[in-house]
């Protein structure tokens, strides 16, 4: 009989399920919005509910799960949920009393970085590291064709590499982090600090359209901002090749999509200028392929 996967993400807002097949092609998909306020055994009850739609009348090998936390992966157990509050759960325990089949948990950004390698902008190398920026940024680290979880599951966490020691302080307690400058939320930041005027000041919530039309408007402090964002990002690049010498570096984020011609050569050009001596030859930098799937396709893989 056919045997098929499922991998399911847990994000901050939603929960998102993908059926996929031996060679990885998606055939099913079930998305659910959920509240930060639901209880942890109301998000166990919907991951149940999820995995039993996608998986009616089939054979299923196991479930992976990808979740915004650190996770100690032999024991399925994530640390500590930010966006929820929660520490220490057990979801492969708790999961699995639920469903009756092997579940896998494994960090959200280390398995968009595991989909990517098998099975998008990372086929062909056999070491990479990732770059996603968005409400702070992730990263992802796999070296001779294996994913680097670390000795505490917190390999790759590079929003917390210290760019700046005198720098604004980050939730994570230090100062400086990475994602204090190149995140949505050290987009608004820089944005407020800005003594110049812009499109974007009095709207609440920045969309990456909004700020797509600013740039395209010729509106300089945006234009600014994401320039000075787009070579914090290069010389982290540079920073990683020089600890790693991985072969190929991906970046994702909706803008350096959206203005990739506009942005991505200056990320290049700063990673080439910053790395020590030619640890930049050969090495690609390219945006990743699989879009918001990607954290629960990877989890397929685990």
């Amino acid at each position: 009989m056919k045997r098929f996967k499922i991998g399911i993400d847990l994000g901050g807002t939603k929960l998102l399920g993908v059926l996929v097949d031996s060679s990885y092609n998606i055939l099913k998909k079930k998305k659910i919005n959920i509240q930060k306020n639901n209880t942890l055994d109301k998000i166990i009850d919907e991951i149940a509910s999820i995995y039993f739609e996608l998986s009616h009348d089939l054979e299923i090998e196991k479930l992976g799960m990808a979740v915004p936390s650190s996770v100690q992966f032999e024991s399925g157990i994530a640390s500590f949920l930010p966006a929820y509050g929660w520490k220490n759960i057990p979801f492969g325990q708790l999961i699995k009393s639920k469903i009756g089949v092997e579940v896998n948990v494994d960090n959200d950004v280390n398995m968009a970085t595991l989909a990517e390698f098998k099975l998008g902008a990372g086929i062909g190398v056999n070491s990479l590291y990732t770059f996603y920026p968005g409400t702070g940024i992730g990263g992802g680290y796999i070296s001779n064709g294996k994913l680097i979880r670390g000795y505490n599951g917190t390999a790759g966490e590079i929003g917390h590499m210290v760019i700046d020691v005198n720098g604004v302080k980050c939730k994570c307690g230090q100062r400086g982090c990475l994602e204090t400058i190149v995140s949505n939320a050290g987009f608004r930041r820089l944005l407020n600090e800005s003594k110049n005027s812009s499109s974007l000041y009095n709207i609440d919530n920045i969309t990456s359209d909004n700020i797509v039309e600013a740039w395209h408007s010729a509106d300089l402090t945006v234009q600014n901002i994401l320039k000075f964002q787009a070579e914090v990002l290069g010389i982290a690049i540079a920073n990683v090749i020089n600890i790693t010498g991985v072969e190929r570096i991906l970046v994702g984020g909706q803008i350096y999509h959206l203005l990739k011609d506009e942005l991505l050569p200056l990320v290049i050009e700063t990673a080439n200028d910053h790395a020590i001596s030619n640890g930049m030859k050969n090495v690609d930098i390219l945006l990743n392929k699989l879009g918001p799937e990607a954290p629960a396709l990877g989890a397929t893989l685990l």
